[in-house]
């Protein structure tokens, strides 16, 4: 019997969402300029590259996902949870800089490998770095500013 997981409906409800949002962006104001169409654009690609990839690799996502322990499952998920809700309240006091930084850094060190220290430090404050760059300066996106900045 084939399942279809939740992950597949989201998807699928995040590509009708942003097709929907291509289609209504050409009403946007004349200040937004392209801005909309191409998050939507990049956003459609990247999730049909996702189901592109599912649909290659069939069968292979159920066996890992059977393999994960209820409680092995119920750990990660609140080790998510503890990261996600450190780097809100990081970002309170720091800004994006810091939860950026704290969320990418958090999720290396807990499910990546904890033996490369200096590259998860390196990799998450480069992404930390480009993000800003791009969104505060390119897009001039107003980003979280902290309490203590």
């Amino acid at each position: 019997m084939i399942t279809i997981q939740t992950d597949f409906w989201f998807r699928v409800f995040l590509f009708a969402l942003f097709l929907f949002l291509y289609l209504i962006s050409s009403s946007y104001p004349e200040k937004s300029k392209q801005f909309p169409h191409l998050i939507a654009i990049f956003s459609l690609i990247i999730i049909a590259i996702s189901f592109l990839i599912d649909f290659i690799k069939k069968g292979k996502f159920e066996k890992q996902n059977n393999e994960l322990k209820s409680l092995e499952k119920r750990n990660r998920f609140y080790k998510a949870w503890g990261i996600i809700l450190i780097s809100i309240t990081l970002g309170f006091f720091g800004g994006f800089i810091l939860t950026a930084f704290f969320l990418f850094f958090g999720f290396s060190i807990f499910f990546g490998r904890k033996r490369n220290l200096l590259k998860n430090v390196i990799v998450s404050l480069t992404i930390t770095i480009i993000i800003f760059f791009i969104f505060q300066w390119i897009f001039g996106t107003p980003l979280l500013k902290g309490f203590i900045w």
